[in-house]
C-alpha cells in the first residue's frame, strides 16, 4: 500500500512534461505504478452508487476523453508505450535466452537497482530534514 502523499506525487509526476520515471515515488518499487495507483484507488475511493445506470464506458465516452487530449500529448502517449512495449519484449526475449547464472546476475543487478533507488530516495529524506533544521 502507499500513503496519500506517495498517490498525489505519483500522478502530478506521470501528468507532467516528463515521460520518464525516474523521479517517481513508486519508480524502484517491487510493481509497477499502476499496481499502486490501482491499489489506492480501491481501498481508498467510496464505492459508486447503485444505480439502475450501467457502469460501462462506451466508446463515445472515451472519445470524449480523447478529445480533451491534444494530438501532441496523444502522439507523446502512443510514443512512450511504444518504446516501453519494445523496451519490455526486447528485455524478456534477452533474458529467456540468458543461462541460469546470466539470469541470476541479471536478477541481482535488478535487486541493485532497487536497493540504488531507495537509497537515492533516503538521502533525498536526510537532505530535505537537514535543511529544514
Amino acid at each position: 500500500m502507499i500513503t496519500k502523499e506517495e498517490f498525489e506525487k505519483a500522478v502530478d509526476h506521470c501528468n507532467g512534461d516528463t515521460i520518464t520515471c525516474c523521479g517517481c515515488p513508486l519508480y524502484g518499487k517491487q510493481h509497477h505504478c499502476v499496481v499502486y495507483l490501482t491499489e489506492y484507488i480501491k481501498e481508498n475511493e467510496p464505492a459508486p452508487a447503485v444505480t439502475d445506470t450501467s457502469s460501462e464506458v462506451s466508446l463515445g465516452d472515451t472519445k470524449k476523453i480523447l478529445a480533451h487530449l491534444d494530438d501532441s500529448t496523444k502522439e507523446q502517449i502512443c510514443q512512450a508505450y511504444d518504446t516501453a512495449d519494445e523496451a519490455c519484449t526486447d528485455i524478456l526475449t534477452i533474458y529467456e535466452g540468458m543461462s541460469p547464472q546470466e539470469q541470476r546476475a541479471f536478477d541481482i543487478g535488478e535487486v541493485y537497482g532497487k536497493i540504488f533507488s531507495t537509497r537515492c530516495k533516503l538521502e533525498e529524506l536526510k537532505d530535505g530534514d537537514s535543511n529544514e533544521h
